[in-house]
């Protein structure tokens, strides 16, 4: 499965992953509810009790390949010196600037950081610059929303496509019918999403058809 794949299905199983409070914080307010391994001869949590609350397990753990990455992929280390990347590799590690270093300091990171390819998560930046990425970023949206509209339908558009499982392949980068007749693996498709193969398959047929159509 590739990393891509694998960072969208982390954050599925993240979102149903339950919240971990600790034992009794639901019913005193001196109790604060940051987890503590509950440890009680006869607390409920401990012996995973039906109707208590989950308790942290190594089945929640995100999947081995993409444990600990930034959501971009690449492995975020915080810097708080420009002399820190010299034994950091662009093509593996984004940086986070520290957030006691000043100004000065971070725009000399930010120059160096570029230099290399380095890819910053916080950019330190001025009201101007704010301004400009603001007019850019409305430019790019409508560019976007072009481009995919001279690619084909929107997948949330088409009628034999239900709303969830429209929303589930757009998050794995399948928006519209011309890239789902495009797609080629979709056991892995049907594995990341949870939408079954013969749905898929059907699906895919459909969209195929309909790209034939628009082509005549």
């Amino acid at each position: 499965m590739t990393e891509k794949r694998l960072l969208v299905l982390r954050k599925r199983l993240k979102a149903q992953k339950p919240d971990f409070v600790r034992c009794e914080s639901w019913r005193y307010a001196r109790v604060k509810p940051n987890w503590r391994r509950p440890r009680g001869i006869d607390n409920k949590m401990r012996e995973k009790k039906k109707g208590w609350p989950k308790a942290p397990n190594v089945g929640y753990r995100a999947p081995r390949k993409v444990r600990y990455l930034h959501p971009s992929g690449f492995k975020e280390v915080i810097v708080w010196r420009a002399e820190d990347l010299e034994s950091l590799d662009p093509e593996v590690h984004a940086i986070r600037i520290a957030g006691n270093v000043g100004d000065k300091k971070a725009f000399k990171i930010m120059e160096k950081a570029e230099e290399k390819g380095f890819w910053i998560i916080n950019p330190r930046i001025t009201k101007e610059e704010v301004e400009e990425e603001l007019v850019e970023e409305a430019v790019e949206v409508a560019d976007v929303e072009k481009a995919e509209l001279e690619e084909g339908a929107r997948l949330s558009e088409v009628e034999w496509i239900d709303e969830e499982s429209a929303k589930k392949l757009e998050e794995v980068g399948v928006l519209t019918l011309t890239a789902l007749a495009e797609e080629e693996d979709l056991g892995e498709l049907s594995e990341i999403t949870g939408i079954p193969l013969s749905k898929l398959e059907e699906w895919v047929k459909k969209a195929k058809e309909a790209s034939k159509e628009e082509k005549k």
